[in-house]
């Protein structure tokens, strides 16, 4: 029988590498997705395909930091100050960080003695327990946000209203 704190790094690890009962993952829907599409905002939102990448690398770094007993400061800018992403490159960049930080969250879940989970990971936070179905849920939350930004984008529902790409 496998440890709840194993359950929930599965968990993490499906909504970013693929398994899970959604059958959609961020690796797989980012696959095909370039920097210019990453880049493009729509009427739909002002959020880019992009900074929800970055976003959810900032949490899983976030999370990570509270696993390890620190509390990090949060600015107004709640992780979506990306620099401009202009290039192939710096898009693969971020896209390999995001998933590499899922992969590095799930490992020190995996680690996470199961007598802590009703702990708060820090002063004043939630549980080990609830942090760690927040992050998860978090992350498929933004990744619905992705699927249908990709969507639009590639329907031409919402024409591009600019580009961080120019």
């Amino acid at each position: 029988m496998k440890k709840i704190t194993d359950l929930i790094a599965d968990n993490i690890t499906s909504v970013f590498e693929g398994g899970n009962w959604t059958e959609v993952n961020l690796k797989e829907t980012l696959s095909d997705v370039d920097y210019r599409e990453a880049t493009t905002a729509t009427r739909a939102t002002f959020n880019t395909i992009a900074a929800l990448v970055h976003h959810l690398t900032f949490y899983n770094s976030v999370v990570i930091s509270r696993l390890s007993g620190e509390d990090p400061e949060i600015t107004a800018a709640n992780g979506f100050d990306m620099p401009p992403v202009r290039t192939e490159f710096a898009w693969e960049q971020l896209k390999n960080s995001c998933l590499k930080s899922g992969a590095e969250l799930a490992a020190i879940v995996k680690t996470i003695p199961q007598e802590k989970l009703c702990e708060p990971t820090v002063h004043g936070n939630a549980t080990y327990y609830k942090t760690l179905h927040g992050i998860s849920e978090h992350a498929h939350y933004h990744l619905g946000q992705i699927v249908i930004l990709k969507k639009l984008l590639r329907q031409s529902v919402f024409l591009p209203i600019m580009s961080n790409s120019l």
